[in-house]
């Protein structure tokens, strides 16, 4: 298989070097690069055309809830701006040595350029990209087709390879070739990024997921035990001293309402569907009713502002801030009332909880003790959108807790 004698055209007058030479740029420097050679003409349409592009696949790739969508927006924007007949998008495997052919995301029709034969092409065009560190062009007049192949990749690690093909008698031209190559540096901080977040949501279901064994077995279970200890005393004295079994059970009953109340509360945990039924303030709002039923402490919500169009991730690390900051207070706090402030701005969005409950000290609790009043929770999901905590308390005073996020988190 030959490629064409103007395969490098599209690189002059500045080629790239190859990776692992001295002066490779990253993923921002090959971005930028490509887009000064595109907008070299500050009347460039087709340079206009991919930076909007570009914004539509940052705009799809932030809304997008897997990394499995991530893949298809980027393989349908390649389709687009080369105008190929095929887009095809391969992830390496996890050595980065090669491709995972179970990752393959194609756009286009099946009975043209059919899968037997480029598939094959993959492995070795991704190591041959990986060492140019560059889009390639191959003719294959066996398939009267032609392909161009271009590396995923942050420094000298392949993240994937991205490849479009055309009838050998739609040939690509250097822009489009250069449109391929802004893409797929953008696709490697898009891929990368997805890959976090999924890896993010994990190890936070995982941590959801202990936090609410360990306060059922804290709560529920050492309440239900106990409520059985005291069924087996009043069988024993049913008969002796029936007053005094009376008063133990409607005791008994008691303590299995309150636990009935807990258990509907990780429940609601396990499930909190109502942020997608009722939006943030009202998912909010449902909340704080939730917690306080057959407590002797009061709640309210207030909200200042407009909310903006905030991402899904985005809507429920602000829940879960609330949520759990509002359960530190039922459970920690011996506050009487307390009230949660959601400040919606163009810019940030504020969540504050107030309480005038005993509080407590804000360095030690910070430097160690923080865990079992969830703070160390809350500040991981604060910090991994990009936002500011703040709190505020003295012992006897009551506690503000205050979280501030970015509109549009840190993606």
């Amino acid at each position: 298989m030959q490629s064409p004698d103007n395969e490098d055209a599209f690189l002059t007058p500045q080629a790239e070097p190859k990776v692992g030479e001295p002066g490779t740029p990253g993923v921002r420097a090959r971005v930028r690069t490509a887009l000064q050679r595109l907008a070299g003409d500050a009347q460039h349409q087709h340079a206009v055309e991919l930076i909007a592009t570009l914004n539509e696949v940052a705009d799809a790739v932030s809304s997008a809830l897997n990394i499995d969508e991530v893949l298809e927006v980027i393989v349908e924007r390649a389709k687009r701006i080369t105008d190929t007949d095929k887009a095809v998008l391969v992830l390496g495997d996890t050595h980065g040595e090669h491709v995972d052919l179970d990752t393959i995301v194609v756009r286009g029709r099946m009975s043209q350029h059919q899968q037997d034969w480029w598939e094959q092409r993959l492995d070795d065009a991704a190591e041959r990209a990986m060492s140019l560190g560059r889009p390639f062009v191959e003719d294959h007049p066996e398939q009267h087709a032609i392909a161009v192949f271009s590396p995923v990749m942050t420094k000298d690690n392949l993240v994937g390879l991205l490849c479009v093909i055309n009838s050998a008698d739609r040939p690509f031209t250097t822009e489009q070739i250069d449109f391929l190559a802004v893409l797929s540096a953008f696709a490697s901080s898009a891929i990368e990024n997805a890959r976090l977040a999924e890896q993010s949501r994990y190890v936070l279901l995982a941590s959801e997921r202990d936090r609410i064994a360990r306060e059922m077995h804290d709560g529920v279970v050492q309440s239900l035990f106990s409520i059985s200890l005291g069924l087996e005393v009043c069988k024993k004295q049913v008969v002796r001293d029936p007053v005094a079994v009376a008063e133990r059970l409607e005791e008994l009953q008691q303590h299995l309402n309150t636990s009935m109340t807990e258990l509907r509360r990780f429940i609601y945990d396990l499930r909190p569907m109502k942020l997608a039924e009722l939006g943030l303030v009202g998912a909010v709002e449902y909340w704080v009713r939730e917690v306080t039923l057959g407590r002797p402490v009061k709640g309210r919500v207030r909200v200042h502002g407009e909310a903006p169009r905030l991402a899904p991730a985005q809507e429920a690390c602000l829940y879960r801030i609330a949520k759990e900051s509002v359960s530190n207070v039922i459970k920690h706090s011996g506050a009487r009332e307390f009230e949660v402030i959601l400040d919606f701005s163009e810019d940030n969005v504020v969540v504050s909880v107030r309480d005038n409950g005993s509080g407590f000290d804000v360095g030690e609790a910070t430097a160690g003790g923080s865990d079992g009043m969830g703070l160390r929770s809350i500040a991981d999901r604060v910090d991994r959108d990009g936002g500011r905590l703040e709190i505020e308390s003295v012992p006897g005073s009551g506690t503000l807790l205050r979280a501030t996020l970015p509109v549009g988190g840190t993606a």
